[in-house]
This record gives C-alpha cells, structure tokens and sequence, in this order.
C-alpha cells in the first residue's frame, strides 16, 4: 500500500474511471499491483525458491519472466479493505461482485477464472484490459 502503480496509459484511463464508478457506488476498489518488469518478476520468483517453494507450485500461480500479463501494463491486481489482498477470499467481497457486473463496461476482464484454459490457478483479484483478450 502507498506504492506508485504504473499502467499503460490507456489502462490507466480505463482503471480511472472504473475507480470512480465504484466510488460512486460506494465500492471500495483498491490497486494493489500494475506494470511489473521482467526482472521484477524474477526477483519475486527468486524469492519464493529461497523460502523454499518448489518452482512447479511457483509457476502454477505466477508466469514465468516474459510470460507475465503485468509486463504489458494492461494488468491490474484488485483488491478491497474487507480482504488481504491477493487472495482468493476477494471473491466473496463486494467489490468483486461489482466487478462481476461492471469491469466489462470499463475494458476489463477476468482472464484466469476457476478452470481457465491456461490451466492457471485462479486469481479473482486479477483483471486485465480488454486490449489482452486472445
């Protein structure tokens, strides 16, 4: 909390004014992560072998350097005050179900929901701009 988040721009005009609208409907919506480097995402990957993870579980819940939605700036991890963030305990919140109704009419969507073809683990906090649908 309290880091500068960087998105491409037009992300960050969709992100804008899809705070607002949630704002407006007495939502609290929260940025927790945006643009991400490639070296970024190796040190976060780094980090979880030195405390012992194995890099299959790792990789099951993060991509790989390079492979990372967030290295576009068109990726935003989402959460609320109700919830730790990056959990899945988010969809159980208000905002989520907002976001459920909502996130479309902004240029978001939900790229990795229960069962998603990527065979990536489910991540309810993570939406992604339109631009990114395959």
């Amino acid at each position: 909390a309290g880091r500068v988040q960087l998105l491409g721009r037009d992300t960050a005009r969709k992100w804008s004014g899809m705070k607002l609208s949630a704002i407006a409907d007495g939502i609290d919506l929260q940025l927790v992560s945006g643009y991400r480097s490639i070296e970024r995402q190796r040190e976060l990957i780094a980090n979880k072998l030195a405390a012992g993870q194995c890099i299959a579980d790792i990789l099951r819940v993060m991509a790989a350097p390079g492979y990372s939605q967030h290295h576009t700036g068109m990726a935003v991890d989402l959460s609320t005050s109700d919830v730790a963030p990056l959990s899945e305990d988010f969809e159980q919140t208000a905002a989520f179900r907002w976001l459920l109704r909502h996130a479309d009419d902004h240029g978001f969507y939900l790229p990795y929901p229960r069962g998603n073809r990527f065979g990536f683990c489910y991540e309810p906090w993570h939406w992604a701009s339109s631009k990114l649908k395959a």
